[in-house]
Parts: C-alpha cells; sequence; structure tokens
C-alpha cells in the first residue's frame, strides 16, 4: 500500500514479484519491484486442513509444517517456488491426478488494489470484484498485489515417491513400456517421463555423469500398489542405474523431479497434450536424446483425471499431458534452443490440446496463449476493476 501511495500520480509501474522463479519480463527504469519474499508465515489448522500463509511463502516451508499433522499442500516440482505465483497460475503438481491443480484449492486471497486499498478475494465476499478476483486468482495469474493466501491441504496417508534412471540407450524399450502402461496406474498416481542431460554432479549416479539418461519421477500419496504397472513394465524393459522409489516425506517429494540445486539461466518451452500423447512419446521425447542436443531436459507429466474443486480460471488441466522442455542460455545461443523447441513442435503439434501452462514457458514476458480467449477477456476485465489506471504490471498470462 506504501509502495502505491508513494507512487501516486507518477507514471511508476508497481512489479510484484515473490521468488522470481522463471521470470521473463524486464523490470525497467519506469517501474518499481514490489519484493513479496518476505512475507513467508504460515500458519496450519489441522482440523480444518487449511493453511494461510504470506505470499512470499515457499512451497517447502509450507509443506514441512504440513506434514506434521499428516496433511500436505498442492506443491510443484521445485520447493523454492513461492505458492502465490505457483497457484496464481495453475498449479500442477505431484498429487495433481488424485487432488486436483493448487488453483483449485484457493479458497481466499488478502490482496491490495490499485488504489492501495486492502481486499479479500473470495467466493463468499460482499463485494462483487472480490467475488471475480478469486476466480482470476485460480489459474489467470491473479489481479492486484497478493500478499496472504488462504487453501486446503490434503491428508497424504502413505506417500511414495521416487526417481528412476536409465541409459538413453534403452529410450524405445522404456517408452514402450510406458506408452502401453500408463493408462492402467491408478488415479492417485502422479508421473513424468524424461529425457535429461546429467550433470557431472550428485546427487546423479557417477555412471551417468555427463551422459543423456531416461527419468521416470513417479508419486502416490496412497502407498505403493497402484504405481506398480507402470514401475514394474519399466524395470522389465531395463534395468534402472538408480532407483529411489519407496516410501517418502514432503522433501523427499520435492527431489524426484532432480531440478538443479542453484537458480539457472534458462527458457523453456510447453503446451497441453491430448489423450493420444503416447503414440507420439519416442519420437518427441527423441528429439532431445542426442548427446548435443540444446534442450537438457524434455519430460511428458501425465496429469489425467485431475479432479476439479471449485470455479476458476484455470481449475482443470486442459489436456490429459504435458510436455515441457527445458535449455540453459549459458551454454547454448537462443537460436539453437529455438530451433530444438521447433523439432519438438513438428511432433508434438499432433497431439496439441490447445495452450500452454504459462507457468512453466520459462524466461517469457508474456504466455497470450495459456488461457482460452473468453477466459482471458474475463480475466483482463477483473483486472481493470481491481485497478482501472493500470498501476500493477498485469500477470503474463494476459499478455
Amino acid at each position: 500500500m506504501a509502495a502505491l501511495a508513494q507512487s501516486s500520480g507518477t507514471p511508476l509501474e508497481i512489479v510484484p514479484q515473490a521468488t522470481g522463479h522463471g521470470a521473463g519480463a524486464p523490470v525497467g527504469k519506469g517501474a518499481v519491484l514490489l519484493d513479496t519474499s518476505r512475507l513467508t508465515d504460515v500458519s496450519i489448522d489441522p482440523e480444518l486442513r487449511v493453511a494461510v500463509v504470506g505470499a512470499g511463502a515457499t512451497w517447502s516451508a509450507v509443506n514441512a509444517a504440513a506434514e506434521q499433522h499428516g496433511l500436505l499442500g498442492l506443491a510443484g516440482s521445485a520447493p523454492s517456488v513461492s505458492v502465490s505465483g505457483y497457484t496464481f497460475g495453475g498449479g500442477i503438481g505431484w498429487l495433481v491426478r488424485r487432488d486436483g491443480l493448487a488453483s483449485g484449492a484457493l479458497r481466499a486471497v488478502r490482496y491490495v488494489d490499485g488504489s492501495g486499498r486492502s481486499r479479500t478475494a473470495a467466493d463468499d465476499s460482499t463485494d462483487e470484484v472480490d467475488r471475480a478476483a478469486i476466480w482470476a486468482f485460480r489459474g489467470a495469474g491473479g489481479v492486484g498485489i497478493a500478499h496472504t493466501l488462504e487453501f486446503d491441504l490434503v491428508p497424504v496417508a502413505d506417500l511414495h515417491a521416487g526417481a528412476l534412471l536409465w541409459h538413453a540407450d534403452a529410450l524405445p524399450k522404456l517408452v514402450a513400456a510406458w506408452s502401453s502402461t500408463i493408462g492402467t496406474v491408478g488415479s492417485s498416481v502422479s508421473s513424468s517421463i524424461a529425457v535429461l542431460h546429467v550433470p557431472p554432479l550428485p546427487p546423479f549416479p557417477e555412471e551417468l555423469h555427463g551422459r543423456v539418461a531416461v527419468h521416470l519421477a513417479i508419486a502416490d500419496p496412497d502407498g505403493p500398489v497402484a504405481a506398480t504397472p507402470l514401475l514394474d513394465a519399466m524395470r522389465a524393459a531395463a534395468e534402472p542405474v538408480s532407483d529411489s522409489w519407496g516410501p517418502t516425506d514432503a522433501a523427499g517429494l520435492a527431489r524426484i523431479h532432480l531440478d538443479p540445486p542453484t537458480a539457472t539461466p534458462a527458457i523453456g518451452d510447453a503446451r497441453w497434450l491430448d489423450a493420444s500423447t503416447p503414440v507420439i512419446a519416442e519420437a518427441l521425447l527423441s528429439t532431445a536424446a542426442a548427446d548435443d542436443a540444446p534442450i537438457v531436459m524434455m519430460e511428458i507429466r501425465h496429469v489425467a483425471g485431475a479432479p476439479v474443486r471449485r470455479t476458476g480460471a484455470v481449475v482443470a488441466p486442459p489436456g490429459d499431458f504435458i510436455y515441457h522442455a527445458v535449455a540453459p542460455l549459458n551454454l547454448f545461443p537462443r537460436e539453437r534452443i529455438e530451433a530444438g523447441f521447433a523439432r519438438a513442435r513438428s511432433v508434438w503439434s499432433i497431439a496439441d490440446a490447445g495452450s500452454r501452462p504459462g507457468s512453466w514457458v520459462e524466461g517469457a514476458a508474456s504466455v497470450p496463449d495459456a488461457l482460452p480467449a473468453d477466459v482471458r477477456k474475463r480475466s483482463a476485465a477483473i483486472a481493470d476493476a481491481v485497478d482501472p489506471d493500470a498501476r500493477i504490471r498485469r500477470s503474463r498470462l494476459l499478455g
């Protein structure tokens, strides 16, 4: 509120940011960066299964507190991501097929509008603008400046998860096993199959250092049984070099994607794909499997069947699968990376579901095709109502 008051009467733009994970838009001289990363309070109500947290709280902090009560929030792959930007962009995590997108778990948001007024967005808010705002916070990037979130937690009775790694020369056999089995896993199982260029660092086994690997990340909050068909099929196709599947906790769940431990300059590409994806999986992943490929990680995430918990801009997966690729700018020129993305596009376009998971497109200033036209139009109108003078930078999903 103070930042808005001090910039009143000036052309300064207010740019909210928590952790900055995946940020890609420049912050110029005509803008004020409003850093919310120190808003880290976390409060857990185990009886109501609700968390109230600051917009700068990370998922690692939230789930470390929640798991003491047998609960978890619907966190994503990287534990250092803030709950706010992740949730407002939809929030696709390892519990998605049982519990849905994180946006659907969002109960309320306390935020500041363009005039500096403090408001609460919720379905039962007395003000029509605030009732509209919670709809936009659920997957359209949000509106105004959020400072506190309230969301549901879910019970996790028997959390199992793990990362399995194989040599890339087994890719055809592994993808064949994955393709023939992925439709048979239980509805609580979420997973991704990926091609990964392994750095010469722990926690990767030395046998794979500097080589290309096939990576399966898999999780089930309800125990080991439902994942057995997929695990058995892929283990039978080729012996894994590394296999960490087993009982785990929130910290272990956050490690299965094998994200780098420190921030890395990179750009990403992502797309929602339809149910035909297993047919093209080998051809798609093969575009990133060459030793000199600029894409260091390409995955296909399985999200089919995720339930819808509440109404909102994006509260259900627009497709059964997600294609996601990441390339480091410190190792390859952008032109070569874009050519790699184009090769992948020539394959995944056959299974295109029509939009992008916007928060997965790392390093982009805007992702205009993250939302259907009608959703983007409605969300933009809500942003105009909250901030009619456009003093607060809009979500990149509305770009």
